[in-house]
């Protein structure tokens, strides 16, 4: 367990020490799971303070806490008076960071993070006891979290990022510092807080400000050079010609795997989706670099298992489900429409889609060129909720009765099951804020489904 003392906590926030010694037990930012012992930091948010519980948290056993400046004192609680607890959040975690003995890595992207995170996490893993983010802890709070978790002999971290608003990424950097950034890709997504996908650009990028080694994809194709500009080394890794590092061979299986051979060595992920293939060189170019051994590293991917909603596929009977409602853009949807096409086989393929969040201005347009997208794909079934309602309007005379939609999702699954015969491919695809996966407990009964790969 990681030793705070009441030095270390006041070095580390460059803060006078408080008025009485201890050592804390451990951080904690929730009063509901603080342990006796722990020194609790008293974060503001926009419909929060929890400057509120801080009698709570001393009833719980909290025996020092991190303040706003002007706190009245709490009996018998030792206080750090700071200007922003959050910002002493992240100079607590980039303390513990710098215990840390092993490569430091820190994954943002449009697309493929949590993916890439999970590779990265296995392949490193082949060397030393590694702590990754878990769950979608990967913002201001959560990574710093994230590290401040971190068991003690952790040898190697992998830390995912992700941003809502510009400056948060380069933010978190200073949290991190990262001896290796890596970016998937950046497309449209989650613009509504940059303006636009240059602006996006820029902001993952800033996550490379003088890191020693950058990893990144091919998309954009300008992302390479953006990167050089931060970061004083650059790998670029891909199925694209274009990368440094690529497989000499690959293909995708009927059942949606990939299946690639790297300086010979044969891997075959167990993840649906070609573009697991550009996440995995991502990984693998990343543990080279690293001078990991290749043949330990491929290994190591060959187990590698994503959380659910991410490329899953369910199966009831001779129904398939592919269940990838976790986040939506226009690249992850063109992406999970390409693993639909390649895996339906001679199935009817169903289509369920509902709104990609956080596109700003430009989402009723992006919509309605996704929509175009889902037709060319010819679906035997359109079921749309959200934002795809109106983007399909325009095909509702063409469509006649293959198209359904509804304004919640639980109604859009009702509706679908009425039309399935029990042997149909279905593409489940959506925002997390959705909550698309309502829709399952109509598609698939309760208890009688099974989960057969996921990515």
């Amino acid at each position: 367990m990681t030793r705070w003392t009441s030095e270390r906590v006041a070095h580390a926030l460059g803060v006078d020490q408080a008025s009485e010694r201890r050592v804390f037990s451990s951080i904690s930012t929730d009063t509901r799971t603080l342990e006796p012992g722990a020194l609790f930091i008293a974060l503001v948010g926009s419909r929060f303070d929890a400057h509120d519980f801080l009698s709570e948290a001393h009833a719980r056993g909290a025996t020092g806490a991190v303040v706003r400046r002007g706190t009245a004192g709490i009996l018998r609680l030792a206080t750090f008076e700071v200007e922003d607890t959050t910002v002493a959040l992240g100079l607590l975690a980039r303390d513990r960071r710098r215990d840390v003995p092993g490569p430091v890595v820190a994954v943002t992207g449009t697309n493929g993070k949590t993916a890439t995170k999970e590779m990265l996490a296995r392949a490193l893993g082949s060397r030393w006891r590694v702590h990754a983010t878990k769950g979608n802890l990967n913002n201001l709070i959560g990574v710093p979290l994230t590290i401040l978790a971190a068991p003690e002999d952790t040898a190697a971290l992998v830390v995912e990022v992700g941003a809502n608003q510009p400056g948060e990424i380069a933010q978190l950097g200073e949290v991190i510092e990262p001896t290796v950034g890596v970016v998937t890709n950046v497309s449209v997504g989650h613009v509504e807080g940059f303006g636009s996908v240059e602006q996006a650009l820029a902001e993952k990028v800033s996550l490379l400000d003088n890191v020693p080694l950058a990893v990144v994809g091919t998309e954009p194709k300008t992302l390479p050079e953006h990167a050089r500009m931060r970061a004083e080394r650059v790998v670029v890794a891909g199925s694209d010609e274009s990368a440094e590092v690529r497989p000499d061979s690959w293909q995708l299986h009927d059942d949606g795997t990939v299946e690639f051979t790297f300086q010979e060595i044969p891997v075959h992920l167990p993840l649906v989706g070609k573009h697991q293939l550009d996440n995995a060189l991502l990984a693998i170019a990343t543990a080279v670099e690293l001078d990991l051994d290749p043949r330990e590293v491929c290994a190591a991917l060959r187990d590698v298992e994503l959380p659910p909603g991410r490329c899953e596929v369910l199966t009831h009977g001779d129904l398939v489900v592919l269940h990838d409602a976790y986040n939506a853009n226009p690249g992850s949807l063109t992406a999970a429409l390409e693993t639909a096409q390649a895996m339906r086989g001679d199935r009817p393929l169903v289509v369920v889609v509902g709104s990609m969040l956080e596109l700003g201005q430009e989402s009723a347009a992006l919509h309605e060129a996704m929509a175009d997208h889902v037709m060319a794909v010819n679906p035997n079934l359109i079921a749309a909720t959200g934002a795809f309602i109106e983007a399909f309007d325009r095909h509702r005379a063409l469509l006649g009765n293959r198209l359904l939609t509804a304004h919640d999702p639980a109604t859009l699954g009702k509706v679908v099951a009425t039309r399935l015969e029990g042997h149909e491919f279905i593409l489940l695809k959506a925002s997390r804020g959705v909550r698309l996966e309502r829709a399952l407990t109509f598609l698939l009964p309760d208890g009688d489904s099974t989960c057969s790969t996921t990515s």
